[in-house]
């Protein structure tokens, strides 16, 4: 896939491009009810979107999918993953869910799990949701030191009532040193509770989880923990993640040197993130606005935001990253770059990723 480049409202694509993915993930509310050790929530709770404007932003972006295929003959394939906070206290949730679905798109839903009752699990299967993820750390001792007393329990009946009522149901582990030790026995409670797969993505010090910088895992450590994710995935239980670094295991040989945007980091490129009050963000866990759709819609943000612009320009990218053969479908973790340059007293969205096992010294 090359990349995809929209500017002054018109897309310019190369004559390569058949198909496009793109997903949104849009956090509805802040609110949550629990606390979570690593979480990428700051102080604070901003004013939500009421449910009209939700819906109205639905139907925004609707229409910039819709001009970019009838602009450049290619399919876009557009999905929202909706998540909070927890999403289910936003009092719309179903609405919007429903909205987002008879507009076209395909539709996760990103939750701690605590909450979802029978009825919930049902509503949600009607709805034809493609995925609800649930957030698990470990063991049950180990997943309420991250998340608080009782939300392992709530969490698994919270995904057997989404297996019971037909649901696809995916396990999400957040990767550090506080987990990274019981990987296979994560995986054993995932399979064994009702999950579909499981996933692993890595902790990024943002938010609440900036206290937990020193609980990152090594260049070495956390290649040994992909190394063993890698070895635990099968045809009967998917085991994976979709981190570029990840991605690299896999895929040893890198494509040919370019300096167009494949695949890899999805921020500027073939995702954004909307925040509860309207903020844009590349991703949530980077937390640079780049816009707000109370005043400039989706498309007009997407085409003439300089951050944007600059993360899918391999120039940018002054440090070993960007020199890297690996850049057109790697660029590295731009959150764990950022929040880590930061806690160093510098922030730089271009940052080497400090985890990269790719870059001597990395």
């Amino acid at each position: 896939m090359l990349q995809l480049k929209e500017v002054k409202g018109h897309m310019i694509a190369g004559s390569a491009i058949q198909e496009f993915d793109f997903f949104i993930q849009w956090h509805l509310t802040e609110r949550c009810d629990l606390r979570c050790r690593h979480c990428y929530q700051g102080a604070g709770s901003p004013l939500e979107m009421s449910a009209g404007e939700v819906l109205r932003e639905i139907d925004g972006a609707s229409s910039m999918f819709k001009a970019w295929e009838s602009e450049q003959g290619i399919r876009v394939n557009p999905s929202i993953h909706f998540t909070g906070g927890e999403p289910l206290l936003f009092p719309a949730f179903r609405e919007v869910v429903r909205h987002a679905r008879e507009t076209g798109f395909r539709v996760a839903v990103m939750t701690n799990g605590c909450r979802i009752t029978n009825d919930d699990a049902r509503a949600l299967k009607d709805l034809d949701v493609f995925d609800v993820q649930v957030s698990l750390e470990g063991p049950e001792s180990l997943h309420d030191s991250i998340r608080g007393r009782g939300s392992f329990r709530a969490a698994l009946k919270g995904a057997e009532n989404l297996a019971g009522a037909g649901n696809r149901v995916s396990a999400n582990v957040t990767l550090s040193r506080l987990n990274a030790f019981r990987i296979g026995e994560t995986v054993a409670i995932a399979r064994n509770g009702g999950f579909s797969s499981i996933g692993f993505s890595r902790l990024v010090p943002c938010g609440r989880g900036e206290t937990l910088l020193s609980d990152l895992l090594s260049p070495d450590e956390l290649r040994r923990a992909y190394e063993e994710v890698q070895s635990l995935n099968g045809p009967d239980f998917e085991v994976v993640s979709g981190d570029p670094l990840a991605v690299s295991l896999r895929c040893e040989s890198p494509p040919p040197d370019s300096g167009l945007t494949l695949s890899g980091c999805s921020a500027g490129f073939s995702g954004i993130t909307i925040a509860a009050d309207g903020s844009v963000m590349p991703c949530r866990r980077i937390g640079i606005v780049v816009g707000n759709l109370k005043r400039k819609s989706l498309r007009q943000i997407w085409a003439t935001s300089r951050t944007l612009w600059k993360l899918r320009d391999r120039d940018s990218y002054k440090g070993r990253c960007g020199a890297c053969e690996r850049w057109p479908s790697c660029r590295g973790c731009r959150a764990v770059a950022y929040a880590c340059s930061k806690a160093r007293g510098r922030a730089d969205l271009f940052a080497d990723d400090p985890q990269c096992w790719h870059i001597p010294g990395g």
